[in-house]
């Protein structure tokens, strides 16, 4: 019996291996529309996230699917790590700018490279880096703006909430991205955040019968805010998922289910 259980795992592991693989370089973008009574704008906003990038090379078939559609990149952390290679990076970030302007914020892991480094390639390349700071998204001429802000990475100590709002209207329509989602427990509802985009946590990246080291990645609700943990689009440690396929999201926001103006509006990129 014991020999029959070892040509079974034999056969077996080699194909789960190859899938774990293809689940790891999937390059799926997952459509959400998320609806807000305080949104401000007549027309919605799109925005491609893609999180937790590491040693990846963004595939071109992923910017075909959303070129065009986006009106703002979000990078939410780890772009890369230790050992990628500069130039990796710089593709990448060549890559993502075909879509529409690129937003940046820190991760854990890319305090592994050279901060010099990374800087010089977010101006070659015009990435905003929201480090504990904001940005207005201007609307039309007597619209409300939208405010998007960014904190510095949670785990290493450097996020300030503080400087992140500072500036921003109380009553702005605010999303706000941070690396780690664990910063979701130093807000409150005063804060007044619509949407916090965040990832981290590979959505456990490998899970066995549905546990893992961390639940799988999607939305959840806390009071009014909406709040998206993503699975991330790279790997750690090993290039390998399971039960945690890898993802990027496109988001549009809106506020209220205004069909004509989703069918009409031009996602061109907006130079914000």
């Amino acid at each position: 019996m014991m020999w029959y259980f070892l040509l079974a795992c034999l056969i077996l592991l080699p194909g789960l291996a190859v899938f774990m693989w293809r689940e790891a370089q999937r390059n799926e973008v997952k459509t959400d529309r998320r609806v807000f009574p305080d949104y401000p704008w007549e027309r919605p906003l799109t925005l491609f996230f893609i999180s937790d990038i590491h040693r990846r090379v963004i595939h071109p078939s992923l910017i075909e699917k959303v070129k065009g559609k986006a009106d703002v990149v979000i990078i939410g952390g780890d772009l890369a790590e230790k050992g990628v290679p500069l130039s990796r990076v710089s593709n990448n970030l060549k890559r993502l700018r075909q879509i529409a302007p690129v937003f940046f914020v820190w991760g854990n892991n890319d305090y592994e490279i050279p901060e010099a480094d990374l800087e010089r390639l977010f101006k070659e390349h015009s990435v905003h880096v929201l480090r504990n700071a904001s940005v207005c998204l201007p609307g039309s001429e007597g619209e409300s703006a939208v405010y998007l802000l960014g904190v510095d990475d949670f785990s290493k100590g450097h996020s300030s909430k503080a400087a992140a709002f500072q500036g921003v209207p109380a009553q702005a329509f605010k999303i706000l991205v941070s690396h780690n989602p664990v910063f979701q427990r130093k807000l409150t509802a005063a804060d007044g955040i619509s949407l916090f985009l965040s990832g981290h946590t590979h959505g456990g990246q490998i899970r066995l019968f549905g546990i893992g080291p961390y639940k799988e990645g999607g939305w959840e609700k806390h009071g009014d805010m909406d709040m998206l943990i993503s699975n991330g689009y790279g790997t750690s440690a090993v290039p390998l998922r399971l039960g945690a396929k890898a993802e990027t999201h496109l988001i549009t926001l809106t506020g209220e289910e205004r069909a004509s103006s989703l069918k009409s509006h031009n996602n061109s990129p907006s130079a914000f």
